[in-house]
């Protein structure tokens, strides 16, 4: 009965579009061939007492570098990365931003300079700096002496920032430290997506999570400079999704993530008129996303939470999880089969969290 009553609802009240449309082509963010790819690469200060490289996150391509640089220095520890490290699963953190850059919502209004008004690019900030800072404290990145460029009360070293976002901090630390001793995870085992999820996914999800819910409360004065209501209810939306999807361990890569963007985010930021998701210059499925997201009861996300949480307790389960997901905005009815299959799987097979 539990089983049955769980596929009622959540097959009618959460509301997250996909899809299944298969692109393999390799498409990086805006400028990412400009960016830089290593400290030494920033510009170089000399003051009377020091030298050092000074880094603003408050200019596209210099935030766009810390994540080229993370890139580069973890893939070594990617067994499953091609040559070119579209498999990174940190990917989807700079092709996020470079969409975010795209769509006007860094407010960089046709310049390279990121407002510190923008709403996305300051809760984004805590999705470059915080890993990047930690990725320097456990050696991963070569230590040059560098100074990050503070603006109004964001931090800018990590002495600051394990003040001021703690626990962003540490699971970053643990992120990399599970990636640093991947090879005994993975053991003599042979590299299937299962260990991928295991040994990496898992790990990189707990880490996004916790820098994005933390940086909420921090970033909540910048919500008044959104351009719509809309676009408010837009980004929190996206913002508390995140939990749904990260349960379902979904690869973050950056051909999942650009094939997801290309579908269901949209390429501009959204007005009040959009608030009745028939735009003429908006794809059919952003709209059909736009829709569910705003109608969707927020305040029965604990109770949904709760309930996918048990259908996304083993590998099993949350394969078919995702294939929920990627096919709600495509087929309803294709999509309710893939939960009931998820929650059939979620009890006949053992937990694995």
């Amino acid at each position: 009965m539990f089983i049955f009553l769980s596929i009622i609802v959540l097959f009618f009240i959460i509301h997250i579009n996909a899809n299944t449309f298969n692109d393999t082509e390799i498409t990086y963010p805006p400028f990412w061939h400009i960016a830089p790819s290593s400290l030494s690469e920033f510009p170089l200060i000399n003051d009377s007492f020091s030298q050092y490289r000074l880094i603003d996150p408050w200019f596209y391509p210099h935030r766009l570098g810390l994540y080229k640089i993370l890139i580069n220095v973890t893939t070594p520890f990617m067994p499953f990365c091609s040559s070119s490290n579209a498999s990174n699963i940190l990917f989807a953190l700079p092709s996020q931003f470079g969409w975010q850059f795209s769509s006007n919502r860094l407010f960089t209004n046709g310049t390279m300079n990121i407002s510190t008004n923008s709403w996305w690019a300051s809760a984004n900030y805590y999705l470059s700096v915080i890993p990047f800072l930690v990725a320097v404290d456990i050696g991963l990145i070569h230590k040059e002496p560098f100074r990050i460029l503070r603006q109004n009360n964001f931090c800018s070293s990590s002495s600051e920032c394990f003040r001021q976002i703690p626990h962003a901090m540490e699971q970053w630390y643990l992120f990399f430290l599970h990636l640093t001793q991947s090879a005994s995870c993975i053991s003599n085992k042979k590299l299937t997506q299962r260990i991928i999820e295991k040994c990496y996914l898992q790990h990189i999800w707990t880490a996004y999570k916790s820098s994005i819910y933390n940086a909420l409360p921090l970033v909540e004065s910048k919500l008044d400079y959104l351009p719509s209501e809309v676009e408010k209810l837009f980004g929190l939306g996206w913002a508390r999704f995140i939990n749904l999807i990260s349960m379902t361990r979904k690869n973050t890569d950056l051909y999942e993530t650009i094939r997801n963007q290309r579908k269901f985010l949209p390429f501009r930021m959204l007005k009040e008129s959009d608030r009745i998701p028939e735009s003429n210059d908006l794809p059919d499925l952003v709209n059909r996303s736009l829709k569910n997201l705003l109608s969707f009861r927020f305040d029965w996300l604990l109770f949904i939470e709760k309930i996918w949480s048990r259908i996304t307790c083993n590998y099993e389960g949350r394969i078919y999880a995702q294939y929920t997901l990627e096919t709600m905005a495509l087929s309803k009815l294709l999509a309710s089969t893939y939960l009931a299959k998820a929650t059939m799987n979620a009890f006949l097979y053992k937990c694995d969290r």
